[in-house]
């Protein structure tokens, strides 16, 4: 039978109803809420709840069934009634399956009643539960006492029980009817039997949450035909409420939900009082919603009415205030949607975009690649709007979208803007069609077959269904009505066929009626009724048992049908629910995982988590994951690409990334590992393993558009959807076998595919019929099961018994029951593009046999299943074997061809014509194809990128052959004798040739062509051919040396585009896109034949193999074929590909010939090249090299030639050849060469980059590079090379300085660093001593200098704005010099007088030179390199094009080279750094910040004072002895990220750590290449450093440990001096000879703390009102005082060494870092705003930059001898401690290391220890008393026991052992004392004021990071919460604090429990602050903080 929960629940108040999951198919639920008493003794108002009406309702009181439940939910039949006590209270459950919860807080909006699954409980009171079965139908009289009225779906029936009950309520009268969500009132006429009887409506109810459940006052019924009275009050609970008529044709509105507009409307205010609970909102539609809900910004009344008159809200920092008052984040503004629902946030006024961007109406700016790419990114479509050119087949909307041509003016409104449908004229339908009202045209036999045919429905509307269900009479042409109308002596059927063959017998009393189980007595006879369960034959009379289990949903999973009933059952991994119907997944939580183009989110099915695990992607669409291995996979259909990336987002890779076209969908198997996934593009599907390998396609015959799929690896099985222009549902094995259509009518746009694997039912979206429909596997039992609320499906999912699917339109997840479409609910809205979802658990991919068992089924390559088994298969192309199990290894033979995107190649090893892209990179526009079969090595040109490339047959060991100097290369050939590869260049008009084996190269042939296309090669002959598309076009011959050149072809031809060879024949063939026709010649141009005259379209390619000629079609996207000879037999591979370009025959049969090339070279140094006869080879020389005299050997290096920068490589021009041919030095790895130079003595050149920043060097052949300068450059854009006084020169835009050094580096110094704006060129004149540069500047001009940088002057000024190139013309004594503003090149003598112009519209020069009586120059725009005569500038040529990025060029003559005489002589002139001529001679000058001795010569080896700063990756100095402030850098090697510094003067060694290695490291301070670790182990972050320099000790701190500790200054004898209670110590400064240490903590209280460099005595000094305390220094002078600086804060502050005397210093510093004070003035790093400045340490005032671009500033330290001054007793000695001196205010004393090295460590002196031997613990102070001044600053420690310098008397050694018992005794009272103050503390309760920092939003950056990563933001724990910290057991509070200003706090923490971890308790007392005196501190070496109960 059937079990229900019962629950304790107040049944006065309505809201507390709640449902359980209770089920039955029982008719009607009646129940009572009479108590205990008998029911005549019940008040009037007794309470009759009815449910709806579940299936037919019948009528014999005799057979009445009362079931009652017992107190432990079982139920038991009887004909009696029966009292049972139960614990249970009132209950009443009224909603659906799918409703929320009481004390649910979510916002829901579903019905109580979405579906005919309706969740129906009981009614208990006082232990009386009573289930009635009624049995009874029809009206005998209008007496509502024994009558039950019946309607539709409406019942009012008396409590009618029968025999022991019936006496009780049969003189009783119906007081009360209870109305409940979802209740239907369908008719109005004899459904309501509601006059002469008195009816009270209690409540009326409507469809909501339970929350909302309430009653409305005084409402009653009133019929159209009579007023049914009410009592003057109604008694619901303990409330009386007034009565208000309502109209009886108002219950039409109640029921559709209108019925809150109509009672606001007809009824007046006054009079309609609602009553919601005093916790809820009475919205004005009579809504009732939780309080805290008015004013949220939601419209939850659904009126709008909760969010009127409501204040405006308080946006946070981060938020936008729109209009209407909601708050939304400041990225949603302008981004082209309406997040504020008013349009606030869009109004943006004219945005501005930039010129690589697009900008849509609403204001977004998009970038420019998005336009016209047929995908809407603007959200009005304006991107795609007048793109053009759709694809074939297709028509364009006039928005831009494309659709099928087939869908214009077919009545259905396609484009989005219903485009397709205007101007159409509505073609008539023919006899045997049928016409939508659409007006599209559909065969007859679609009329009314069951199915939506048209988009409207409309073919289905007035059909007569074939069928009714089991318990249903169909009559009316259509129309299905209930059997228990049937025969019931009333008309329901139009045509009076229900009321037909209605002959019963007269009574029941005769045989039963001849029933076969029931009988009752009418009116009209006795008519029989069936069981629950059974259904009554055709007889009238038998029943028959009824398969509930051909109905959907009446089980999840498995329905199994019994005798009058069934059961259900659930597959393995799940379990029966407890409603016996539903199916529970085992295995944890389900996500649903989707795409959302951008990125890809993890999202929970209750909505709670949603989690973004890949960003940043171009157009995710198509996903699938592998739960087992944890991999997600994606298609990226703008790359067309397939990604796969662990589910964490990591480790993402491409495993297919060529040959796709639109991927749009992917399939898993995770049994087998294998991936499908289909391309509508390529209109294929294929397989591979997860990692791309071994990739087949499987189905690619009657393919058009595939789109979604799906797997089924348990059956072997894939299904996919198809919606080209026959739109279908398919399946087939995975091999590709057993195809099957499962569907292919009523389908337009089939998107969206999903399996439900253990129903095994397939479900798919129609995103044009805006359906979900689901059939079985094998396509049988549709049915749709949403067919509303579906803009646009994309793609679907399922889990258990729910359904998900993407929406486009609504950019939402919705889900609904996957049985019946209800239940319908947003999951996620707002989405940027949601697109494939899919449900990840464990039981969406559930386990399963593999077919292939565990050794792959034997297979060599791919297993594929098949329902009965597996199929081995072959990667497409390759065979397989005999045995059915193994793959060929490698091609036999393939037609190779290219279809510009990529290189492709289709098997003639097997019978399928299937293409395969070759996976080659980075491929623009291919050309031209070869292959080489001894390698097995393809080529290919690229007219694109201008590069000729080869690689393996399958894409492995891809190279760029050739990739300089191209200009559209596109016939290639391969010379397979010689080794050689020759190539057509069409831009540049030439004939080269490169050696494979050594990669040498060199021009053939570059007079008199014109635009050569293909090329062709004949080693056996030593011949070429090629054909010339220019004017006269031609087919040419040449020996393959370039010799004995001749036309053969040069008439009638005007397009020869193909060429091939028959070197079988000796003929040759070619194919003319003018003509369109392939003919054919002998290899002298004679015997020319036509072989196919006529029928090609536009022929591109040709090659010949055996019998058979093939050629491409460019139009047709084909490649077709004929007999060589006769051109007969043609036929064509159609591709489809688009444009198809050139193609050759892989085959292993070329001839083989032997030539004297093969023979060590033929002899020659360099190239050897095959010619005709008798010569039969040639050598030649590399581009630009000369042959020398004997005819074989090659000089190895140009003596003159051009020289210049292109961005990404450093190339040269001969100037010795006749052709201008440019060649790549190789320098290796180049950023953005700019500037370069030649020093002609030692033939080296010099370049600067600006992407490195760096300044290099390289013989000129590209060997030996060095890097010269590496640091301190930035975009450095002129360099010049001093070849006689062996310097360089180079101007600094980015630092606006001009700087010389030696020709390897050392010796920098700035020369000029004032009033410059943009320096550029520069040149030298080192006859005269003179440097020229220009500026281009806000006041641009070529200014001239000595070369030492004295007397400077400007020599060009006027009409001037962009001068970029600069030379000097040595022979005229002028300068020349190009400007890119006003395009001309102008000159003047060397003080810028006789000015004149040289050439004048050139569009942009950069760089410029002077060779002999020429000048040359570089052309930015035109990419170009220009020559002309440098007098007259006439005969301006052009000599070389196609050079992107061309910049500086330089003219250079090694053989040439004048002889200049050295003015520094060989004793560097006297000078001991640097030498520098000038007009007068020589002068002498010094490196960057160091000073010149008296004498002029000799420098200073250190500057006297400079600032020492970390800036990660480097340590650098700037000198404040020079005014230039540059910084210089240490060459110091293995830095990494230098964090924390600080330096030792007397040894002169610097001390950093490096967060990266997680080390400390001492070097020298010049920068010596030596380095010396002196911590390695046991560090994690090293933020702080410090050096003792007098006690020779080193201080960390380590933010990551949370410690401070010490060493001595090699690293030795290391120990933790303060371990407890820090929070992220950052930074410390040492006072040592105060024997005091601070250090800064900007953990969870940010504090500033002292304690004495021993670790004791520590006091908070600074508590309040921190961010991020970074930098920190000490002032050591009179009056010593404390600076810091805070990053969150952005200020600089000082106290004195106590805390106290507090001000700030700085304001307005972004994030100070690093500080240090010298004399008058404190210097600071900022981290973000890249600068060290310096002011005034007494006033903060004097702010200046000491330098600017300084990345990644860190710790910085004034190196001068007087910051480290002073001495203490650890002066000397250390002390007399073995170990560790650590120096107090009071003293000093010894300390062990915390690991034991080889030595005694003694805690007391060693000169004590002599003294007095039998002393163990002496105090001593050696003289260093506390002086007043430390005193009055409190870091003295009186309390402590001291080392007593004087002696002790002899009696008190004597009484030594007295003292320390009392001393035990005084110490054991002491701990009582606090033990007994902690707990009396433990009571007290403290309130602390925290001060705030809510407002600031600044972000802490984590230093550890690179330092182009963005500042992370702020996780610091919010105020009000804990954290624990297991490293050292401790519990600290999450806020900041903040007190009193005359008083200082400290923070209270827990001491650590002496309980392990296991055992530590889950609740811990809050802790608070208290102000327990002036400064909370540490009491002494023992002393904690403590901790405060409240």
């Amino acid at each position: 039978m059937y079990s229900f929960d019962l629950h304790s629940i107040d049944a006065r108040n309505p809201s507390d109803f709640i449902c359980r999951g209770a089920y039955t198919n029982f008719d009607y639920l009646v129940a009572t809420n009479s108590g205990a008493r008998p029911l005549s003794e019940t008040p009037t108002w007794m309470q009759i709840i009815i449910l709806i009406k579940i299936s037919a309702v019948f009528q014999n009181e005799q057979s009445t069934r009362v079931l009652s439940l017992k107190a432990d939910g079982s139920n038991s039949p009887t004909t009696d009634h029966a009292w049972i006590e139960t614990r249970a209270g009132p209950h009443v459950s009224l909603f659906s399956s799918n409703a929320g919860r009481v004390g649910d807080d979510r916002k829901s909006r579903s019905s109580f009643f979405d579906s005919p699954n309706v969740c129906l409980s009981v009614y208990c009171s006082s232990g009386l539960c009573v289930i009635v079965e009624i049995l009874e139908s029809r009206p005998v009289e209008p007496d509502l006492r024994n009558a039950a009225i019946v309607s539709t779906n409406l019942a009012i029936l008396p409590v009618d029980l029968s025999s022991g009950a019936k006496k009780h309520v049969r003189d009783e009268i119906v007081d009360s009817l209870f109305f409940w969500p979802g209740m239907e009132i369908l008719e109005s006429k004899d459904s309501y039997w509601l006059h002469r009887q008195q009816l009270k409506v209690i409540a009326l109810l409507r469809g909501g949450t339970q929350n909302n459940v309430r009653p409305i006052r005084g409402v009653s019924i009133v019929s159209s035909q009579h007023h049914v009275r009410t009592a003057d009050y109604i008694l619901m609970g303990e409330h009386k409420f007034s009565t208000i008529q309502v109209p009886w044709s108002v219950w039409g509105a109640w029921r559709s939900g209108a019925y809150r507009h109509v009672m606001l409307n007809d009824l007046p205010p006054e009079q309609l009082s609602l009553a919601c609970p005093d916790t809820q909102f009475t919205c004005r539609n009579a809504d009732c919603i939780k309080a805290s809900w008015v004013c949220d910004g939601d419209n939850d009344c659904g009126d709008m009415s909760d969010e009127v008159n409501c204040p405006m809200r308080n946006c946070s920092d981060g938020e936008m205030s729109c209009a209407n008052g909601h708050c939304v984040p400041l990225e949603w503004r302008c981004d082209g949607h309406d997040d504020c629902n008013d349009g606030s946030d869009e109004l943006c006024g004219n945005k501005e975009c930039r010129a690589d961007q697009l900008r849509c109406p609403v204001g977004l700016c998009l970038p420019m690649a998005l336009r016209c790419d047929d995908k809407f990114d603007c959200s009005d479509g304006s991107d795609e709007i007048n793109c053009g050119g759709c694809q074939k087949g297709e028509f364009r909307c006039n928005s831009g979208l494309c659709i099928n041509a087939g869908w214009h003016c077919d009545g259905d409104f396609d484009c989005d803007d219903r485009s397709d449908e205007l101007n159409c004229t509505l073609h008539s339908c023919r006899r045997d069609e049928f016409r939508c009202s659409t007006g599209v045209c559909i065969p007859q036999a679609l009329h009314c077959n069951g199915n939506q045919d048209c988009s409207d429905n409309s073919d289905e509307e007035g059909c007569r269904p074939k069928r009714c269900r089991q318990d249903h009479f169909s009559c009316d042409f259509g129309r299905c009505l209930s059997l228990h109308k049937v025969c019931n002596g009333r008309t329901d059927c139009k045509d009076g066929a229900d009321e037909v063959n209605c002959n019963f017998p007269g009574s029941c009393d005769d045989n039963n009626g001849w029933c076969h189980h029931n009988c009752r007595d009418t009116s009209i006879g006795a008519r029989c009724w069936c069981k629950p369960g059974y259904i009554l034959h055709q007889d009238k009379k038998s029943c028959q048992d009824v398969d509930e289990c051909v109905y959907q949903g009446m089980c999840s999973q498995i329905c199994r049908n019994t005798e009058g009933s069934y059961k259900c059952a659930c597959v393995p991994g799940y379990k029966l629910k407890s409603d016996g119907r539903g199916c529970k997944a085992e295995g944890g939580e389900a996500y649903l995982i989707f795409a959302n183009r951008v990125d890809i989110v993890t999202v929970t099915t209750d909505k709670e988590d949603f989690t973004s695990i890949l960003q940043g992607l171009q157009d995710a669409i198509a996903l699938d994951f592998h739960h087992r291995k944890g991999y997600v996979f994606w298609s990226d259909v703008t790359l067309d690409v397939i990604k796969r990336a662990h589910l964490n987002g990591t480790h993402v890779m491409d495993i297919v990334s060529e040959g796709l076209d639109n991927p749009g969908g992917l399939a898993v198997d995770w049994v087998h590992d294998k991936l499908f996934w289909t391309d509508s593009g390529t209109a294929r599907i294929e397989v591979s393993n997860l990692d791309g390998s071994y990739r087949k396609v499987i189905l690619w015959q009657n393919m058009e558009k595939p789109r979604a799929i799906a797997a089924f690896p348990e059956k072997g099985l894939i299904f996919w959807t198809d919606w080209g222009i026959t739109p279908k549902i398919e399946r087939a094995s995975m091999d590709g076998s057993l195809r099957l259509i499962l569907a292919n009518t009523s389908l337009f746009w089939p998107n969206g595919l999903t399996l439900d694997y253990a129903a095994e039912r397939i479900y798919w979206a129609d995103a044009k019929h805006h359906v979900i429909e689901s059939s079985s596997l094998e396509g049988l039992q549709r049915r749709t099961v949403i067919s509303q609320g579906l803009p646009h499906p994309f793609a679907l999912t399922i889990f258990e018994d729910e359904l998900y699917w993407t929406d486009w339109e609504t950019k939402s997840i919705n889900k609904a029951n996957k049985f019946s479409g209800n239940s319908v609910e947003t999951i996620h809205s707002r989405l940027f593009f949601p697109m494939d979802i899919h449900t990840m658990h464990p039981q969406r991919q559930p386990p399963a046999t593999s077919k292939c068992g565990s050794n792959n089924g034997e297979c060599s390559h791919l297993c594929l299943p098949h329902e009965s088994g597996y199929t081995c298969a072959c990667p497409t192309g390759l065979i397989l074997g005999q045995d059915r199990k193994t793959c060929a290894e490698v091609l036999d033979k393939f037609i190779l061809f290219s279809t510009q995107s990529n290189i492709r190649r289709v098997s003639l090893d097997v019978l399928e014509v299937i293409d395969v892209v070759i996976p080659l990179s980075g491929i623009e526009s291919a050309v031209g194809v070869e292959f080489d079969s001894a390698t097995d090595t393809i080529f290919w040109s690229d007219i694109g990128s201008d590069n000729i490339g080869r690689a393996s047959w399958d894409g492995e060991n891809e190279t760029i052959l050739v990739g300089s100097s191209l200009d559209s290369p596109a016939g290639i050939a391969l010379d397979w004798a010689g080794r050689n590869l020759y190539w057509t260049d069409s831009g540049n008009d030439r004939i080269e040739v490169t050696t494979l084996d050594t990669n040498l190269r060199t021009v053939i042939i570059w007079k008199g062509l014109d635009h050569p296309r293909d090329i062709v090669v004949h080693p056996m002959r030593g011949y070429m051919f090629w054909t010339d598309l220019g004017k006269s076009a031609a087919i040419e011959r040449a020996g393959m040396d370039g010799s004995q050149r001749k036309v053969i072809v040069g008439h009638n031809t005007t397009w020869p585009n193909g060429l091939a060879i028959d070197h079988l024949d000796d003929r040759l063939y070619w194919v003319d896109a003018g003509t369109h026709a392939l003919e054919s010649c002998s290899l002298e141009g004679k015997d020319r034949k036509v072989i196919v005259a006529a029928g090609l379209q536009h022929p591109f390619g040709a090659t010949v193999f055996g019998s058979l000629v093939y050629w491409t079609d460019w139009d047709t996207g084909s490649i077709h074929y004929a007999d060589k000879v006769t051109g007969l037999g043609q036929g064509h591979l159609d591709l489809n590909f688009g444009h198809i370009l050139d193609l050759k025959i892989f085959h292993r049969h070329r001839a083989k010939v032997s030539t004297p090339c093969n023979k060590k070279n033929g002899g020659c140094s360099h190239i050897c090249l095959l010619a005709p006869p008798p010569k039969r080879y040639t050598c030649a020389c590399p581009t630009g090299m000369v042959m020398k005299p004997d005819g074989v050997t090659c000089r190895t290096e140009m003596h003159s030639f051009l020289i210049f920068t292109r961005g990404k490589d450093i190339r040269k021009i001969s100037l010795e050849v006749e052709y201008y041919m440019d060649v790549v030095v190789p320098v290796g790895k180049v950023g953005n060469a700019i500037a370069i130079d030649v020093d002609v003595i030692e033939g080296k050149m010099y370049w600067t980059d600006t992407v490195l920043d760096r300044i290099s060097r390289a013989a000129l052949d590209g060997s030996n590079v060095e890097i010269v300068v590496e640091h301190g450059v930035h975009t450095a854009d002129g360099l010049a090379v001093d070849s006689v006084g062996r310097k360089i020169y180079w101007t600094d835009d980015g630092h606006n300085r001009l700087q010389v050094s030696n020709l390897d580096g050392t010796m920098r110094a700035v020369l000029i660093y004032e009033y410059l704006d943009k320096p550029r060129a520069i040149a030298l004149h080192y006859d005269r001593g003179y440097m020229f540069w220009t500026d281009w500047g806000k006041h641009a001009r070529i200014e001239r200098a000595d070369m030492d940088g004295k007397n400077r002057v400007v020599v060009v000024s006027g009409d001037i704005v962009w001068p970029n190139g600069l030379t000097i013309d040595l022979q005229m004594d002028r300068i020349i010099w190009a400007d890119a503003r006003t395009e001309r090149i102008e000159c003047a003598d060397l003080s810028g007088k006789f000015r004149r112009g040289l050439v004048s519209r050139v569009q942009h020069p950069y760089g410029l030179t002077v060779a002999g009586s020429s000048i040359f120059w570089t052309d930015w725009r035109q990419r170009s390199i220009y020559q002309a005569n440098k007098n007259m500038a006439s005969n301006v040529t052009k000599l070389r094009s196609n050079l992107k990025g061309v910049m500086d060029i330089h003219a250079v003559h090694i053989d040439g080279v004048e002889t200049h005489v050295n003015r520094c002589g060989q004793n560097n002139g006297g000078c001991s750094h640097l030498c520098l001529p000038n007009p007068m001679g020589i002068s002498c000058a010094c490196p960057t910040g160091l000073l010149m001795k008296a004498n002029g010569k000799t420098c200073n080896d250190e500057p006297s004072k400079y600032l020492l700063f970390a800036a990660r990756g480097s340590i650098r100095r700037i000198s404040l002895d020079t005014p230039d402030h540059t910084d210089a850098y240490l060459p110091i090697p293995g830095l990494h990220n230098v964090i924390a510094l600080d330096f030792d003067y007397r040894d002169n060694m610097v001390y950093y750590t490096d967060v990266d290695l997680d080390v400390v490291r001492r070097a020298y301070l010049n920068g010596s290449m030596w380095t010396e670790d002196i911590i390695l182990k046991e560090l994690a972050t090293t933020d702080g450093l410090a050096v003792d320099w007098i006690a020779r000790n080193l201080y960390w701190t380590d933010a990551g440990r949370d410690v401070i500790e010490v060493s001595r200054l090699d690293g030795s004898s290391r120990k933790k001096i303060i371990e407890q209670h820090l929070s992220e110590p950052r930074a410390i400064a040492l006072y040592p000879k105060k024997g005091l240490m601070f250090w800064t903590d900007w953990g969870t209280n940010p504090r500033i703390e002292r304690a004495y460099m021993d670790g004791t005595t520590r006091k908070v000094i600074i508590n309040r009102a921190l961010g991020y305390p970074n930098g920190l220094t000490i002032d050591y002078a009179t009056a010593p005082r404390l600076y810091w600086g805070d990053a969150k804060l952005d200020k600089i502050e000082t106290s004195d060494l106590a805390g106290r005397d507090r001000h700030t210093l700085i304001q307005r510093t972004p994030h100070p870092f690093g500080l240090t004070v010298f004399e008058d003035r404190i210097y600071w790093t900022d981290w973000q705003t890249e600068r060290l400045e310096t002011a005034r340490k007494l006033d903060g005032l004097g702010r200046m930059t000491i330098q600017s671009r300084l990345e990644g500033l860190m710790a910085v330290h004034m190196v001068t001898p007087q910051r480290q001054t002073g001495s203490n007793n650890c002066s000397s000695n250390n002390g007399g401690c073995s170990h560790l001196c650590l120096a107090r205010p009071d003293g000093y004393v010894c300390a062990c290391p915390d690991k034991q090295d080889s030595r005694p460590c003694q805690t007391i002196p060693s000169h004590y220890a002599k003294d007095h031997p039998n002393i163990i613990n002496i105090d001593i102070n050696s003289g260093f008393g506390c002086s007043e001044e430390d005193k009055e600053l409190g870091v003295c420690d009186d309390g402590n026991a001291r080392y007593n310098t004087q002696e002790m008397p002899e009696e008190e050694e004597v009484n030594s052992g007295l003292y320390i018992a009392v001393a035990t005794i005084m110490g054991v009272l002491l701990v009582i004392l606090i033990i007994a103050f902690f707990i009396w503390k433990r009571h007290r309760r403290r309130h602390y004021n925290v001060e705030e920092f809510s407002t600031l939003t600044y972000a802490n950056p984590t230093y550890q990071k690179a330092s182009t990563e963005t500042i992370n933001s702020d996780n610091r724990i919010s105020k009000g919460h804990f954290r624990y910290h297991a490293s050292d057991e401790r519990l600290t509070s999450g806020g900041t604090g903040s007190d009193d200003s005359s008083q200082h706090e400290a923070v209270l923490l827990v001491q650590p429990s002496p309980q392990s971890g296991a055992d530590r308790p889950r609740s811990l007392p809050r802790l608070m602050w208290t102000p327990d005196s002036e400064e909370a501190e540490w009491g002494g070496t023992a002393g904690v903080y403590r901790p405060v109960m409240t």
